[in-house]
């Protein structure tokens, strides 16, 4: 196919050193030995001495022998036969480190793809930090980004060892930045590079100085030595913004530095101004004039048009120390007299803070011009915001109906974790308050945080039969994503899902085709009804409705299927129904004992857990588990998928231990 000899040889030298085991199992089935292998290296043929080199690497340290003879093809004429030797000999591991001075010479190799395979070597073949450290910073003088990066990485493993040897590569102008990024991720551990870092804060080039400030703000403690050195940066153009940070971070502004600090929060630069605020206050606590203040200005910021002004104004307010009692009147007024767009930005600043903004916002609960907004950031927050729990579920059943709502919609975004709200959602259901449809909301929340609002199926079903349609199809959804499996609730809701079918929204179907898809074989009644559903001519309703018939005669199909228990993992095992049929013991050579608590993964692909339909999910072999409930051989089982707890059964063959 190939005309050209060279360009086929190129093509081949890089897709097996990318792929080095492709060519292996060619060789393998041969059964050849290291012995003859080592003998192949001679060849004449370049493309065979290749799948020698690769074929030697991949039995690992079967292959010891082969590392004198892999060592001395680090100097062949060849960058491929160079790069594929390198590669082996980390592939063979610790036996390889008698070639780690040799694999060290071809740092100066002018082949970027052997430089690139040093690092992966000796990673692999571990020769200590004493030996790994030194070639990886003389690497950060690498200009290819690639090498870099590795690199990088390769030292922050080395942790609190690798401190000497980056110390060092301080004082080396091409590895200097670089040495500062790997000092940061160590952080407090390598305090004895303080002194050293102080010196980089006199460096003449700007960005090493704000990287120096940053690294040493890194440092915590540690950094307080560096205090005076970093205030002096105040009036730098290029560091100002990091020092005062770092000041603020560490908690102390000289009194010296007071005043250049304060000229700095009224600069034209607002990210400069927002950060210097933030700082001032955070380093006062108790001044409640200057807290005030900060806090006007920057509930201000937060107007701006760039993104980065406002985003640093939301983490600002939300570190400061809490003072509602100061700040809560202030925003109360900003939001009320902003526009639509002032108070977008506020919410979108706010909600992207996630649960480091948590504690404030619960604070502001306690403001009633402030609860709706409040409330709507938390459930952008979604999860992160399960502390709020509490605060908002006391708002469900709130004289403001807006207020309501928002407090519906955020704990239905928490899911699960709000389950503490369940016996407030169920009083404001069942208080009969006709409040602008509060009822749906409500509904939808519980049917959101799903098996763990197993209390709420009476009131749930009672709305099955109300004059609401639109109230009793989000019931008979909210049913069928708290109990799946039993037969009593799916008796009474797939008829409320079934008529569902027949609306003329979308939504309305697709929300009666998923739920029924939920129930799985006990919604065989709904057959015909998603049949002609199935052929909608919405192509999201088509779809749901595609897949909820396949659930329900998919599993209705599986006559000798292990039942699954309730899907319930909230109730005392007494209390929670037992199988129709008792699942099979399973059989396994080595039976592992599972308790609540145990850390799993999936030992099979496609698993999917044991709820069925739209709610049911499948998870890739080694997705992660945690066991929430032990019934007999089945395994009750919660995992995060898209950043959502999804809780279903499993049999303990189909897990292992993580």
């Amino acid at each position: 196919m190939y005309k050209n000899i060279a360009i086929k040889k190129i093509v081949f030298v890089g897709f097996a050193l990318a792929c080095p085991m492709v060519v292996g199992p060619m060789l393998r089935a041969a059964e050849v030995s290291v012995a003859d292998l080592i003998d192949g290296l001679k060849s004449s043929n370049e493309m065979a001495r290749l799948k020698t080199i690769d074929e030697l690497g991949s039995r690992g340290e079967v292959a010891t022998d082969a590392v004198a003879p892999l060592t001395a093809l680090l100097q062949d004429k060849s960058a491929a036969v160079r790069a594929h030797a390198v590669s082996s000999l980390g592939t063979i591991g610790g036996p390889a480190k008698a070639a780690v001075p040799a694999i060290a010479e071809l740092l100066k190799d002018p082949d970027a793809t052997v430089r690139r395979q040093i690092v992966k070597a000796i990673q692999a073949i571990h020769p200590g930090p004493e030996v790994t450290v030194p070639l990886c910073v003389k690497l950060l003088e690498e200009s290819d980004p690639t090498i870099r990066a590795r690199v990088l990485n390769a030292i922050a493993d080395a942790g609190v060892k690798a401190v000497p040897g980056l110390i060092a590569a301080l004082k080396n102008e091409q590895a200097t930045y670089w040495a500062l990024i790997v000092l940061r991720e160590i952080g407090p551990e390598a305090k004895e590079a303080v002194p050293a870092l102080i010196e980089a804060l006199k460096d003449s080039r700007p960005e090493i100085r704000r990287e120096a400030v940053l690294t040493l703000g890194a440092m915590n403690e540690a950094a307080e030595a560096a205090i005076p050195a970093i205030a002096a940066l105040l009036k730098d153009d290029h560091a100002r913004t990091a020092a005062t940070f770092v000041l603020g971070q560490l908690g102390k502004i000289p009194a010296d530095a007071e005043a250049a600090c304060k000229a700095n929060a009224k600069d034209k630069d607002m990210l400069l101004a927002t950060v210097s605020l933030w700082a001032l206050a955070r380093v006062h606590p108790d001044d409640k004039e200057l807290r005030r203040e900060a806090t006007e200005q920057l509930i201000a910021r937060l107007k701006e048009k760039d993104p980065f002004v406002r985003v640093a104004a939301a983490r600002a307010l939300a570190a400061l120390p809490p003072a509602p009692e100061v700040t809560a009147p202030i925003w109360e007024k900003a939001l009320q007299d902003a526009d639509a767009e002032t108070v977008h930005h506020a919410l979108d600043a706010l909600a992207s803070l996630g649960a480091p903004a948590v504690p404030r916002l619960i604070d502001g609960l306690k403001h009633k011009k402030m609860r709706a907004n409040i409330a709507s950031i938390l459930g952008r927050i979604g999860p992160a915001a399960a502390p709020a729990t509490n605060a908002l579920a006391a708002l469900v059943n709130d004289k403001d109906s807006h207020v309501a709502q928002e407090a519906a919609f955020a704990l239905a975004a928490i899911g699960p974790a709000a389950k503490d709200a369940v016996p407030e959602l169920i009083k404001a259901l069942e208080s009969g308050k006709d409040n602008d449809s509060n009822a749906i909301e409500i509904a939808c929340c519980l049917g959101k945080i799903g098996p763990a609002a197993a209390t709420a199926e009476s009131v749930l079903v009672k709305q099955l039969q109300g004059s609401d349609a639109d109230l009793a199809l989000m019931s008979a959804w909210s049913l069928a994503q708290i109990s799946p499996a039993s037969a009593g609730i799916a008796g009474n809701a797939v008829p409320v899902l079934v008529k569902a079918l027949s609306l003329s929204a979308p939504q309305s179907k697709q929300l009666a085709a998923g739920a029924l898809g939920s129930f799985g074989p006990l919604a065989k009644d709904a057959v015909p009804a998603l049949e002609k559903t199935a052929v909608d001519e919405d192509a999201s309703v088509r779809e749901v409705a595609t897949k909820a018939l396949a659930a329900v005669r998919q599993a209705a199909s599986k006559t000798t299927e292990t039942p699954v228990p309730s899907a319930d993992l909230v109730k005392p095992a007494a209390e929670m129904p037992k199988p129709a049929v008792e699942p099979p013991k399973v059989a396994t050579e080595k039976p592992q004992t599972f308790v609540v608590g145990d850390n799993v993964v999936t030992a099979e692909d496609k698993l999917e857990v044991g709820l069925r339909g739209a709610q049911g999910v499948e998870l890739p072999k080694g997705s992660k588990l945690k066991i929430i409930e032990v019934r007999g051989s089945w395994l009750g089982v919660q995992a995060m998928v898209d950043g959502k707890a999804v809780t279903g059964w499993v049999l303990p063959n189909q897990v292992s231990k993580n």
